[in-house]
């Protein structure tokens, strides 16, 4: 039996991928292959290239911490009295993705942030060689579909998983230009199918839709609001393929709170921890005789080669 893990996008909220995968490790639970959207994407390849989280834990912090937000773009800021506070720059960029900006600019940020990150803490090597197989998502913006990744320069494709529209410009790859695969398929559970999973854990941290005490005033917001309840139903729809879904309590918390990296770490532990049980009478339950089984049949039913040698 195959097992993956789904990661999906959420910014900050997907360090919490990082307790999940620490209970994982703990409990000797190994998986086959990954499958990332966005921050997702980050926590996936690192993972996929060494499976350490305290040693992943570190390589994140000692980035975030001290090198992140002397990094950023400060001259967006220059003439502000708060040019100086991360904080308000983080803020800042929130607004610019909400309400758009009066320049032409198509981000808040360059990319040299985010791709510095990326070529810090990612070697450079094609994503093929990783130890567990691994697939990204990006959102195509040519065609508006979903770009699935399992071939190439991992820093290229993890950095094109990652680039939230409006926050960081979008990615060219081969003449074609991505940016944050979250608005495609925010937790890839369909991907890590795709990629011939049996069983499929998704450890979903997108935002929570919160239930709103006054109805929204302008046009923007209700626009805003209604694009957002599309999206979360049709995630809703997607997360439904994995055998397990972990939701850490997290879903209030920003995107962009980085700060709270320790919380983050401990609510997916928790989670983890929650589902264990769980989980190890489904992978159970799968191992067993019957269900290996029915696996073989239904591959050998669904194989083009196989069902065209059983009828010739």
């Amino acid at each position: 039996m195959k097992k993956a893990i789904a990661l999906g996008g959420g910014g900050a909220r997907g360090l919490a991928h990082l307790g999940i995968l620490k209970v994982f490790e703990e409990n000797d639970i190994k998986f086959d292959m990954i499958a990332g959207t966005s921050m997702g994407s980050v926590i996936g390849a690192l993972y996929a290239i060494e499976q350490n989280v305290d040693k992943i834990q570190k390589t994140l912090k000692d980035y975030l911490f001290n090198k992140m937000f002397s990094k950023l773009n400060m001259e967006k800021l220059q003439g502000d009295s708060e040019s100086t506070s991360a904080k308000s720059l983080i803020r800042k960029a929130r607004e610019f993705v909400k309400y758009g900006a009066s320049n032409e600019s198509n981000s808040f940020f360059v990319n040299s942030m985010l791709e510095d990150m990326i070529n810090t803490i990612i070697p450079d090597i094609d994503i093929k060689d990783t130890k567990i197989p691994l697939a990204c998502v990006a959102t195509d913006i040519t065609n508006g579909k979903e770009k699935i990744f399992t071939k190439g320069s991992l820093r290229k494709i993890v950095l094109a998983s990652t680039s939230i529209p409006g926050v960081f410009p979008p990615v060219n790859i081969d003449g074609i230009w991505y940016t944050d695969g979250a608005h495609v398929n925010v937790t890839p559970v369909s991907v890590a199918r795709l990629m011939g999973a049996d069983f499929v854990i998704g450890s979903d941290v997108k935002s929570k839709l919160k239930t709103l005490d006054v109805v929204p005033v302008n046009s923007r917001d209700i626009m805003n609001r209604c694009n957002f309840i599309a999206n979360h139903l049709f995630y809703e729809i997607l997360i439904k393929e994995a055998n397990v879904v972990l939701e850490p309590n997290i879903k209030q918390i920003s995107w962009s709170e980085f700060n709270k990296f320790n919380l983050m770490v401990n609510e997916g532990e928790k989670e983890a921890k929650s589902k264990l049980s769980i989980i190890k009478q489904e992978i159970n339950k799968l191992n067993s005789p019957i269900s290996q089984c029915k696996r073989l049949f239904k591959k050998f039913l669904f194989s083009k080669d196989n069902l065209r040698a059983a009828i010739y």
